[in-house]
């Protein structure tokens, strides 16, 4: 009687855990072949939760707690949470939102680069004119009063100022003191430097 009860215990344990994994929402398409951006989401029954068309455009196939989605009436990439609130402009990466590399992507406020996480918490707030994304080492290099410029009539970079790395918490790992920055390099005196884990520099 006790192992039968501490079966069904177990079961409905499992049960309920089961449940609370499956609370996410679905990206559904009504004709993926006509118009592949419209779209919206069901959750784990099929229920339509968000119509297809609401939003010009969705990017996230599972929406757990924040969605990336285009909106009618603003230009770029927003996250939504689960009530459908807009939380803040994503960073754009190429035709899409910024990629997400050591859980964090870039958002963006007044002009200003920061970044947030799957959870939709602001992990480092929007101060800094540009900085790339997260690499594997852990660190992003930015920089401190740049400019954008343009390299063709399509392209541009972002140059000048003195660069640095911060680590996935904002803290400077290395100061902004370097005369120009890339994905994981920093450049003085005419010569480039890796930047490994921890902030050490490894010539090029």
């Amino acid at each position: 009687m006790k192992t039968n009860i501490i079966t069904i215990i177990l079961l409905v344990f499992i049960s309920i855990n089961i449940f609370a994994q499956d609370n996410k929402l679905y990206i559904y398409w009504p004709d993926f072949d006509k118009d592949e951006t419209i779209c919206g989401y069901v959750d784990s029954n099929g229920e339509i939760v968000i119509p297809a068309g609401k939003y010009p455009n969705i990017f996230t196939a599972e929406f757990d707690k924040i969605a990336f989605v285009l909106l009618k009436d603003k230009k770029g990439v927003y996250a939504i949470d689960r009530s459908e609130k807009i939380l803040f402009q994503i960073c754009s990466f190429e035709f899409g939102p910024d990629i997400i590399s050591n859980g964090l992507f870039r958002i963006i406020e007044n002009g200003k680069i920061g970044f947030a996480n799957m959870n939709g918490e602001i992990v480092i707030k929007p101060n800094w004119e540009f900085i790339f994304p997260f690499q594997e080492n852990g660190l992003a290099i930015f920089c401190e009063k740049g400019n954008w410029i343009w390299i063709d009539k399509e392209h541009r970079k972002f140059s000048g100022g003195k660069w640095g790395a911060m680590d996935t918490k904002g803290n400077i790992v290395i100061p902004a003191m370097y005369d120009d920055g890339k994905e994981n390099y920093l450049k003085k005196d005419g010569k480039w430097y890796k930047v490994k884990r921890f902030g050490d520099l490894e010539s090029k």
